[in-house]
């Protein structure tokens, strides 16, 4: 090949566009890489400055072009950063912070929404439109658990800036947030004052959890749910019609039931083939203590409780992968006729509506 032609060849190959990835591609390449080096590394920080489509072109090995996964080792104490882009590592490196104060602990969560989801829904809401930049892709995008600030609870958020303005997005991309103002469409008003129910949940929770685990080791609880009364109290007849603490065991291969109603309890036992189903491979055990059902009904829109006497009320416990919403693994599912509302049981914040 002549070195005229070799040069055309090569001029073509480099004005071919590269290909572009967001977060997601690049995670699995991140996590191994990270294991190799530190043994349960955890992934705490995503970082990167994307164009207006929220991807970054995956070329080269100059880190502007790359997705930066910071990871904390919990049996070490320290940090430590891969940059990769799809399936294109660059390199990892210890990372020494100034003050660990202000450094990422927790692990974030596996599902989230993309960058492009992301502003999207920002420009949906006025708060922020992507202003091309021919020279440089300056938007940073940064995804990682923050602690409650200005009336937003902790959890998962994509951090957005770009020149001054800054802005959040919760992980589902379904809120947001101008910094310093409150949540664009959020939804419901405020919420109503919590009403003490005579006869809610926690109130068996802790003695369901103690005798079904006498009865197995490996007992645990999969799911709460009644029917219950505009105070979140539990409309029962009897001990099978009030509150049902549902277990399941592995290794006895049952589901047993515990059943609270007015201060009465009562235990029993149902296979897997009985009244309730479960993917076990779905669903994450429902850990102890919880937003009690009183609160949790006090968060849902107004005219839940105002146009239902009788309302369904469940709570779950959900894998990342199967969660009604992202970030939100312990969900209170609240219906109420044909409307159906979503609570984080451990937060004790509204999520949204949900779908039945």
């Amino acid at each position: 090949m002549s070195p005229a032609l070799t040069a055309g060849v090569l001029w073509l190959l480099l004005a071919l566009p590269a290909g572009a990835a967001g977060p997601a591609e690049g995670r699995g390449t991140a996590a191994a890489e990270a294991e190799l080096r530190a043994e349960g590394a955890e992934l705490v920080e995503i970082d990167g400055f994307a164009g207006p489509t929220g991807d970054i072109p995956c070329r080269g090995k100059s880190f502007s072009n790359a997705w930066h996964y910071k990871f904390f080792v919990p049996s070490s104490g320290e940090w430590l950063i891969v940059n990769a882009c799809g399936d294109n590592f660059l390199n990892a490196a210890k990372h020494y912070p100034y003050r660990k104060s202000g450094e990422p602990t927790k692990k974030l969560p596996y599902a989230y929404a993309e960058p492009a989801a992301v502003l999207k829904k920002l420009q949906a809401d006025g708060l922020f439109t992507p202003e091309p930049n021919p020279f440089s892709r300056d938007i940073q995008m940064k995804l990682s658990i923050l602690p409650a600030r200005d009336g937003r609870p902790e959890g998962c958020y994509w951090s957005v800036s770009q020149g001054r303005v800054k802005v959040l997005a919760d992980c589902a991309a379904e809120k947001t947030w101008k910094l310093g103002k409150a949540a664009a469409g959020a939804p419901g008003g405020k919420a109503k004052p919590v009403v003490k129910a005579k006869d809610a949940a926690f109130r068996y929770a802790d003695l369901a959890a103690t005798t079904m685990r006498k009865k197995a080791p490996d007992a645990q609880l999969m799911l709460i749910e009644t029917l219950a009364d505009r105070t979140g109290s539990t409309k029962c007849m009897d001990t099978r019609d009030g509150w049902s603490f549902v277990f399941a065991s592995r290794s006895a291969g049952t589901i047993s039931r515990f059943g609270g109603c007015k201060n009465k309890t009562a235990a029993e036992y149902i296979l897997f083939e009985g009244q309730y189903s479960f993917d076990l491979n779905k669903m994450a055990p429902i850990t102890l203590p919880f937003k009690d059902s009183d609160h949790a009904l006090a968060q849902v829109p107004k005219d839940c409780v105002s146009n239902n006497s009788t309302i369904s009320m469940k709570l779950k416990g959900f894998k990342p992968a199967h969660a009604p919403a992202a970030g939100h693994g312990q969900v209170w599912v609240i219906d109420c006729g044909s409307l159906r509302y979503l609570v984080d049981a451990q937060t004790g914040v509204y999520i949204g509506p949900g779908k039945k």
